[in-house]
């Protein structure tokens, strides 16, 4: 049954949503689902989970992808990497680690704020689904091949 759900997710992601810019949504919905299934999340554990793991995902969407883009975009603005000096450099490979500092103490605050929510074992479960998740949408992604996205 979890395949079945897995390969109808899967292929939501491969219509055309995902070639015109929405993908951002359906992979939101197909990992809410997803992690939903996978937890086993009773309604009452799903009330206070979701407003708790959704405000995680918004931090951590903004330091992995907001923030990141912004230095993207400075490195690129002053020549890209080779125009920087080894000075420069370092002090943006620090902010780099910061960031990544940054994520795994909001990670560590999230599974704090679960502990009351969700028993031990299904906190461990959502570690090991979301990594589950990240390798699967990696693979569907590959998968597609870069001539194959459009479609």
């Amino acid at each position: 049954m979890k395949n079945l759900i897995l390969l109808i997710c899967i292929a939501l992601l491969s219509t055309q949503g995902w070639a015109q810019g929405r993908h951002g949504e359906r992979i939101k919905a197909f990992k809410t689902g997803y992690l939903t299934q996978e937890l086993d999340l009773r309604q009452s554990e799903a009330e206070k989970f979701w407003p708790v793991y959704n405000d995680y995902e918004k931090k951590v969407f903004e330091l992995r992808v907001e923030r990141r883009d912004q230095e993207r975009d400075r490195i690129k603005s002053m020549g890209g990497p080779e125009a920087l000096s080894d000075q420069e450099a370092r002090e943006f490979l620090e902010k780099l680690f910061d960031n990544e500092e940054e994520i795994l103490k909001l990670k560590k605050e999230l599974y704090e704020s679960l502990d009351p929510i969700l028993p031990p074992t299904k906190l461990l479960v959502l570690y090991k689904a979301e990594t589950d998740f990240n390798k699967r949408l990696l693979s569907e992604f590959r998968r597609k091949g870069p001539m194959n996205r459009g479609n």
